[in-house]
Parts: C-alpha cells; sequence; structure tokens
C-alpha cells in the first residue's frame, strides 16, 4: 500500500490528474481489477483492504466531499480509508478547493499551515 500511496501522491504533486496517476501505479499489481470492480474483501482495517477501498472511492468519485463521506459512510474502518482516500483527492484538488465546512474544522490549522510553508521552503 505505501509504495502505490506514495507514488500517486507524488505524482499529484507533479500535477498529473488524480486518475491517471492511480491507473499508471496500479497497472500489474493486485490493485488493477479495481479499475473494473468493487473491492471482494471488507473494509476491516487490513492494509491490502484498506488500500482497495480507498482506490475505489478514489476511481468512482468526482469531487473531495463525494470521496470522503462514500468512505466514511460504509462503515468498518471506514475513518482510515476516508483519511487516505481524502488526502490523496485533497491533493489533487488543492486545500482551498476544499469545502469550507471540512477546513473550519481542522485543529491547529494556522499551526500547520506555518509548518507547510516551512516544507516548501526546505523543498526550494
Amino acid at each position: 500500500m505505501g509504495v502505490v500511496h506514495n507514488r500517486i501522491a507524488s505524482r499529484l504533486l507533479h500535477g498529473e490528474k488524480l486518475s491517471a496517476a492511480i491507473r499508471q501505479e496500479v497497472v500489474h499489481t493486485r490493485y488493477e481489477p479495481l479499475l473494473t470492480v468493487e473491492p471482494a474483501c471488507p473494509p476491516d482495517g487490513y492494509v491490502v483492504h484498506t488500500m482497495s477501498w480507498v482506490l475505489h472511492w478514489l476511481w468512482r468519485c468526482e469531487s473531495f466531499e463525494d470521496v470522503v463521506i462514500s468512505a466514511v459512510n460504509m462503515g468498518g474502518d471506514s475513518d482510515t480509508i476516508a483519511a487516505i482516500a481524502g488526502g490523496l483527492k485533497g491533493l489533487e484538488v488543492g486545500y482551498h478547493q476544499l469545502p469550507s465546512r471540512f477546513t473550519e474544522k481542522i485543529v491547529y490549522a494556522d499551526e500547520l499551515e506555518e509548518l507547510a510553508v516551512q516544507l516548501v521552503n526546505i523543498r526550494g
């Protein structure tokens, strides 16, 4: 899961569209069938199952809100699935495109934004 997640995240940070990044990173992996079928596993927290459901929601939902709400509403280990899927979808759309009703709830938002700016400056 980690490698697929990180490679998709890297592609998004370099401006690639989420669907293209997913398609490229799942080819010839256990996750490739998820481009055409729903996962046949429970959302139980097992890392392979978690990534299967993350990819499922990212592939089938258009908006950040749809990704997160769909993942949360399915039950099981939905908080983890929604957090991972929401993180990747958020990379694609950008922080300022996230629904304000979500961003207003972020604890320590100012401190997190300051840290993000510091990370960008380190990367140079």
